[in-house]
This record gives structure tokens, sequence and C-alpha cells, in this order.
């Protein structure tokens, strides 16, 4: 008995996902950049912002574009994802440099662990997309196993990242819980379309 193949987002809902997740990784980025209340623009800013920029809005769009199915957003879907992961490496760079500059350690938390866990192990699926499974010059472009792989490991790689959205911001607001569920509540409303 053959699979049955998931039908693709209607137009509507695919420009209301999509609006939902750059509406969420610009504005909840930037109020994440400014927390705690009255911290205002600073360096470290620059950190949540390119992460949920890179990761919510970029690789989730592109998980949401490639949902579609074809040719193009075959391709659109590869490099909104790698435009998502070099906007995400700059926000790992601002950290980075943030922890070195007040001599902080690095990787201390479970948020750091798993935005590392997320920013690193996106790479080799990005990679694997662009050499195994890129609709032009793939080299194994029909390998539904590699597919399959490709698709599942990227998913469970953006959940991980979302959920290291929520408890970046914990970090910075404490336990307000309804601010919590405010901010989580976009990803919530898109992962069953992104994520599953």
């Amino acid at each position: 008995m053959a699979a049955t193949k998931m039908s693709p987002i209607p137009n509507g809902k695919y420009a209301l996902l999509l609006a939902l997740l750059s509406a969420q990784s610009l504005f909840g980025g930037y109020y994440a950049a400014t927390r705690p209340e009255g911290a205002g623009w600073r360096y470290f800013s620059w950190h949540p912002m390119l992460m949920m920029v890179g990761m919510v809005g970029m690789m989730g769009s592109a998980a949401l574009t490639k949902k579609r199915g074809g040719y193009t957003n075959t391709k659109l879907h590869g490099m909104m994802a790698m435009g998502g992961m070099f906007i995400a490496a700059g926000g790992i760079y601002v950290i980075y440099q943030n922890k070195e500059n007040i001599g902080k350690s690095h990787f201390t938390t479970y948020h750091s662990w798993a935005g590392l866990v997320a920013f690193g192990g996106s790479i080799l699926p990005g990679i694997a997309g662009a050499v195994f499974l890129h609709p032009d010059f793939g080299i194994d472009k029909g390998n539904k196993l590699y597919r399959s792989v490709h698709k599942y490991v990227s998913r469970t790689l953006l959940a991980i990242a979302w959920m290291a959205t929520l408890s970046g911001l914990k970090t910075l607001i404490g336990d307000d819980i309804k601010t919590l569920i405010l901010f989580a509540a976009p990803m919530a409303m898109a992962a069953p379309f992104t994520l599953i």
C-alpha cells in the first residue's frame, strides 16, 4: 500500500502562516532584544534578534515553503534555510563575543546548549540538502531515505530552536507565564503546519 502524499498548503493559509512567522521573528525578536524591561537596545540585543529572524522567520518559512511542493518551492526552501542559517550565525557570533567581553563562561545553561544543538545541527542537513538533494545538481536527489532523514532531522532541530527562544526569553523576564504564553502562541499556531 503506497503512502498518500500530503496536499500543498493553500495560498491563503501559506500567506497567513508566513506573516505569522515573520511578525513573530521581527516583533518577538525585538521584544526579547530589549528585555529586561528598560534595558533598551545594546550589543547583546543582536543575539535574540538575529536568532529569531534566522531560526523562526527564515527557517520556519523555509519549512512551510518546501511543504508547498514543486521545483521552485524546493529551491526557495534551500535558499531561505541557508539564509536563515547565516543570519543565525550572526546571532551565535554576537552572544559568543558578548560573553567574552564581559568575562562570562560559555554554554552554562540549557538555553545555550539547545541553541548550539539547533544551530550546529542545522549545518549538516543544510550541506546534505545542497549536495545530495538540490533539484538541479543534487548527486542523489531521488533518494527517499536521504529526503526523509533531511526532513525529520531538520524539523526536530527547528523545534529545538523554537524551544530555545522560549528558554532565552524566560532567562530575560523570569517567570512571567502570561508573557511567555503570548510569546509562544505564534510558534504554537504555526507548528502543526511547519514542524509536523
